[in-house]
């Protein structure tokens, strides 16, 4: 009777090692065959959805991983060519931008210079400089809300909305008035726009100006400290009966003006401090003889050094001009 009791127990130990070492090698085959290749294609998703779409999912094990591999690897190769597509098309929409800037050759009795870098490949700002009749010349700069694409398409259309409407009128009220009825017509209800517009007369001394809820321009008169020209009403995109106010003002001496986007007083430190006013009104204070170039690279110089590395979010737009 032992002896029977001692051989079943014998014979349950062997089915239960066994049954362990069978328990043990599929686990090691469903590692091998399934744990192992759901990490690598884990991996891969998770490279692809880190940006590198270089990575290629490979797995030797059944047919309908083999399946999935090959579905990741289809994916990944549509969004490189998919982001290849957007690359060549922002590239293109880059230039056309680029192309739409104004030349600052052949002005006559001022000096103008501009610094814009758009945070993103197109940008919602939009400087102009447009001769006018009897020697006058109209400075404008505007700023569209958002970021990219459709920014810069608004931006497009209020190039062509002033420029039509400088054919007209001289007056940066009336321009305004113009422009922003238009601009409620064509644009996007929520896409809204600042602007400042400035008519320039070199020969009668004159500076005649406008602002739809852009910032301030900077006038500096001589070695005088740098004042704001703080004439400004809505801004545009908001009610399509909006008129604008304008202001004249005397020039006498040496006259600088700068005209700048809320990307250069908003722009950061690594603090999240401001760059602000005071830091403009004090470089121009600080080189009184430097020409409209060399401002706007001192006023480079300063952005790069006051951001310390911290990318721009928004657009910067910096217009300088002087009467020569």
């Amino acid at each position: 009777m032992g002896a029977t009791r001692r051989s079943l127990l014998i014979q349950v130990f062997a089915v239960l090692l066994l049954g362990v070492i069978a328990a043990f090698v599929v686990s090691v085959v469903l590692r091998q065959l399934i744990a192992k290749p759901i990490q690598g294609f884990v991996s891969a998703l998770q490279s692809v959805a880190s940006g590198d779409l270089s990575v290629i999912a490979r797995t030797r094990s059944c047919r309908e991983l083999s399946y999935l591999a090959d579905q990741i690897n289809a994916m990944t190769e549509a969004l490189d060519h998919a982001q290849r597509d957007h690359r060549v098309h922002m590239e293109k929409a880059r230039q056309i931008q680029q192309n739409l800037r104004p030349t600052m050759n052949g002005l006559v009795g001022i000096d103008v210079a501009e610094l814009f870098e758009p945070a993103a490949d197109v940008g919602g700002d939009y400087y102009d400089v447009i001769p006018l009749p009897e020697g006058r010349y109209l400075l404008c700069i505007a700023d569209v809300s958002g970021h990219g694409v459709p920014a810069a398409m608004a931006a497009t259309l209020l190039k062509a909305f002033v420029s039509e409407a400088a054919k007209k009128s001289f007056s940066p009220a009336e321009i305004l008035t113009d422009v922003n009825q238009r601009y409620c017509e064509y644009v996007m209800m929520g896409h809204f726009a600042t602007m400042a517009l400035l008519v320039v007369d070199p020969t009668r001394r004159q500076l005649t100006y406008a602002n739809a809820g852009h910032e301030f321009p900077f006038l500096q008169l001589g070695g005088e400290t740098p004042k704001r020209l703080n004439v400004g009403d809505l801004i545009l995109g908001v009610e399509t009966d909006t008129h604008y106010d304008e202001e004249t003002i005397e020039l006498d001496g040496p006259v600088r003006i700068v005209i700048v986007s809320d990307g250069v007083t908003e722009a950061f430190d690594q603090n999240d401090e401001q760059y602000g006013t005071d830091q403009i009104e004090q470089l121009m204070s600080n080189v009184p003889n430097a020409t409209a170039r060399e401002l706007i690279q001192e006023f480079e110089t300063s952005l790069e050094t006051f951001r310390n590395g911290r990318i721009a979010f928004d657009d910067t737009t910096l217009l300088v001009a002087q009467l020569t």
